[in-house]
């Protein structure tokens, strides 16, 4: 069971009542996107770019980054489709351009793999994973690596968001949100360490990039997958 919540910069009209809301994401899509943005290419005329989200939840994220880029074509994604209804929402309501640009939600449980109808839609420039890693069973952190490993195009990366426990440490209020909040979900719900997702990392061809800090004691993360080797 993983969800994740998110949003887009400029303010949009307000959604119908079919649109969900996930109060964390109006919080922290601004901060995400700031982040995520600067690991973006720059803009060419022409040229669009390919963004999956893996556990798009509300679908406030997908919109959100389609509004604050014109170039990007966002493909939401989630383990069931209960929430198709609310991604398309929120895309209506930033806007037909912005709605032309975030595709329906797809099906995708990374513990099963890349449906033949998503694998058809790549490769993806990019992929964002938001508040799922402590929120899911602990092969779900492999699996992640593995589907956008096939799904990426070569030297594409990952932006990956949360709380984590990094060498061990994990602040006190992490730590009372993983016993009194995860652990109540499920008792294999956990905060994950940093270093352990890094050897997973590895296994499927990424390397951590870069580590941001973010408000709220989570971290932005961004694990760049290896380019393809030059032909000799």
């Amino acid at each position: 069971a993983y969800h994740s919540p998110q949003s887009s910069h400029p303010s949009a009209p307000h959604p119908s009542k079919m649109a969900r809301f996930a109060p964390a994401v109006e919080r922290n899509r601004g901060p995400i996107w700031d982040v995520l943005s600067k690991a973006l290419p720059a803009e060419e005329e022409g040229t669009t770019l390919r963004l999956l989200e893996v556990s798009s939840g509300t679908g406030q994220h997908a919109a959100h980054f389609a509004a604050a880029r014109r170039d990007l074509l966002v493909q939401p994604s989630d383990r069931a489709l209960d929430d198709a209804e609310s991604v398309a929402a929120h895309a209506a309501a930033a806007g037909p351009e912005v709605a032309a640009r975030v595709r329906p939600l797809a099906l995708l449980d990374v513990l099963r793999g890349m449906e033949a109808e998503l694998e058809v839609c790549g490769p993806f420039d990019m992929a964002v994973n938001i508040n799922m890693l402590h929120i899911s069973l602990p092969e779900c952190g492999e699996a992640l690596f593995a589907v956008c490993a096939k799904a990426l195009r070569p030297g594409g990366f990952l932006f990956t968001y949360g709380p984590y426990r990094v060498d061990g440490f994990l602040c006190e209020s992490n730590q009372k949100f993983e016993a009194g909040f995860l652990k109540g979900q499920d008792e294999r719900f956990a905060i994950r360490e940093l270093r352990d997702l890094e050897a997973l990392a590895a296994k499927h061809g990424f390397s951590l990039e870069a580590t941001v800090e973010m408000p709220a004691n989570n971290l932005s993360l961004i694990w760049r997958l290896a380019s393809l080797s030059p032909a000799l």
